[in-house]
């Protein structure tokens, strides 16, 4: 209850739209800060209007730089280790340089304070955490945005508290092969539970007449998906997810029923083209929360295909060793194709495996369309 009143105190006491801005710029083992903050901030947290008249004076604030600076150092720490866990190390001691009142930048704006702080690691920095509770006791409403410049090139922004209390930054060179494999790993993951996507895969499968026509048709579902999950998550293609799920589910139906009306097998590069492009905006649509966050997009973009490609391969090259291992006629009505081509399944299981794929293709459109009984 005390806790509750306390903040609101805190609350009605602090002012609206209050926030500041920091850089952070490493290069090397040196470290440069920049913190802009509205000047009203510092007079809600620091007792520094010596004449209560609510106005910060540039004399004001040239008397207490010494508390300035304690308190900055107190609330804007920077560490040069972060283990695997994200646990931060290794505290660096930052120094107070210029600290200035600036005037406002237009009309309406506020007076701001501009601090620039330098910290020197003891060896060539290779991560960075940056801990940040400016003006949070005062006003838990205050916002923070960070930027990390890192050697004059890569650049990340953080917001504080909203994003975290900690900002944790690992280089784009050392996070990259952690991303890829973590990526590598989820498109595996995917694959082998995205039901849907194997029974497209497993349906194409059964048209084909042996190994070669196989790696075709997969690789123009490759191509395709590829395509559209590159341009989906980037940006640069828009479907609603709920259109794409019930075109990927009657892509299903509608190979398998082919399937179950073929007379000759046939490898189906076109089918496995022109809905691997339907299919290719699915992966994206799953992996979409993932990338909005991730800077190394190019990066997991080809690790979760990777992935994808790996897991899709692996039940490819399982299921035609178990159909070519089962006994039974592998002609359509007993007919043979002229180049002596067959089936890589039996006739019956052919066909009681198409008309599963069908069923199971309808059934997930009409769950997907939300016209099942209880399902929206």
């Amino acid at each position: 209850m005390l806790a509750a009143l306390s903040l609101a105190a805190a609350l009605v006491a602090a002012h609206p739209n209050s926030f500041s801005s920091s850089v952070v710029r490493v290069d090397g083992a040196r470290v440069a800060i920049e913190v802009r903050c509205q000047a009203r901030s510092l007079v809600e947290a620091l007792p520094l209007d010596g004449d209560a008249d609510g106005v910060l004076a540039r004399e004001e604030l040239a008397a207490g730089r010494d508390t300035v600076e304690r308190y900055v150092r107190e609330r804007y720490r920077v560490f040069a280790s972060v283990d695997d866990a994200g646990a931060t190390s290794a505290l660096l001691e930052l120094s107070l340089g210029d600290l200035e009142l600036a005037p406002p930048l237009g009309a309406g704006d506020e007076p701001f304070v501009l601090a620039t702080l330098s910290a020197l690691a003891p060896e060539e920095l290779d991560v960075l955490a940056v801990r940040c509770t400016l003006f949070v006791e005062s006003n838990p409403l205050h916002r923070d945005t960070c930027t990390v410049i890192w050697n004059g090139g890569e650049e990340a922004s953080w917001l504080f508290p909203e994003a975290g209390e900690v900002f944790r930054f690992v280089p784009d060179d050392r996070r990259r092969p952690g991303v890829f494999a973590a990526y590598v790993r989820l498109g595996v993951e995917h694959i082998l539970t995205g039901f849907d996507h194997l029974a497209f895969v497993l349906a194409l499968l059964l048209a084909a007449p042996r190994l070669r026509s196989i790696v075709g048709v997969v690789s123009a579902f490759t191509v395709a998906h590829t395509s559209t999950l590159a341009l989906a998550s980037l940006d640069l293609v828009r479907v609603d997810p709920r259109w794409v799920e019930m075109a990927i589910a009657l892509s299903i139906a509608y190979v398998a029923l082919l399937n179950l009306l073929q007379r000759r097998p046939s490898a189906r590069w076109l089918e496995a083209f022109g809905f691997g492009l339907i299919h290719g905006l699915g992966f994206a649509s799953s992996v979409a929360d993932a990338l909005l966050v991730e800077r190394l997009k190019f990066t997991a973009l080809v690790g979760f295909n990777l992935g994808v490609e790996l897991g899709q391969l692996a039940v490819v090259v399982l299921a035609f060793w178990c159909l070519r291992s089962l006994p039974g006629e592998r002609t359509a009505d007993g007919e043979r194709a002229t180049d002596g081509a067959t089936f890589i399944a039996p006739r019956g299981v052919r066909r009681v495996l198409a008309v599963a794929a069908i069923l199971f293709g309808l059934y997930l459109f009409l769950e997907r369309a939300g016209w099942l009984p209880g399902v929206a």
